[in-house]
């Protein structure tokens, strides 16, 4: 299944008003569910305000989208405001700097499996071998979403939904992350080898 991502943090002043008027809008043109997501610069976002006006846009808009993307990191008290209202949810962790041990991430996984829909890991890879350890994490954990940033781990990005990850993150046209593939060249590389 598709999904369209709605950036919410790359939306010039943004308010929890003008988020629920675009997903009208994008309802409006297509029944492509849409996955919420308002990321902070730790986490590779732009969103400039406090975390309390972050999570009050993503609470607000979460029962009108099929999916919200919540950060692990984020305070639980206002975590959990957005899990009450969602309909499901992402848990998300992204490490933009290193590819921490399996044990580490596991541990990352099973906390967000247990409180929220389908863990998502991204990861920066130093080396080939990193890219290893997020592959072994999916086998693991079939219903969770992982990313090996950057040239080094582009091809997670299409092995994730071949082993099993629920969703996979593809461009539309220039990338929003670091190593993702557009999505033509996403679909063609799934659809020739999944089996």
């Amino acid at each position: 299944m598709d999904y369209v991502e709605l950036r919410s943090d790359v939306i010039n002043d943004v308010t929890s008003a003008k988020v629920s008027y675009i997903i009208d809008k994008m309802k409006s043109i297509s029944d492509i569910p849409i996955i919420l997501t308002n990321r902070t610069g730790t986490e590779g976002g732009f969103f400039q305000g406090s975390e309390e006006e972050r999570i009050k846009i993503l609470s607000d808009n979460a029962c009108f989208v099929e999916y919200t993307d919540v950060e692990l990191s984020t305070d639980s008290t206002l975590r959990q405001k957005v899990i009450d209202n969602a309909n499901k949810t992402i848990i998300s962790y992204h490490n933009f700097s290193e590819t921490p041990s399996f044990e580490y991430l596991e541990d990352i996984v099973i906390k967000a499996k247990n409180i929220g829909d389908i863990p998502k890991v991204a990861v920066k890879p130093q080396k080939l071998e990193d890219t290893f350890i997020l592959l072994k994490l999916m086998m693991k954990y079939r219903n969770m979403i992982g990313i090996s940033m950057d040239k080094i781990g582009a091809y997670t990005r299409v092995i994730g939904p071949i082993i099993g990850a629920p969703i996979t993150y593809a461009a539309i046209d220039s990338q929003s992350a670091p190593g993702q593939l557009d999505i033509k060249t996403t679909d063609e590389i799934i659809r020739k080898l999944k089996y």
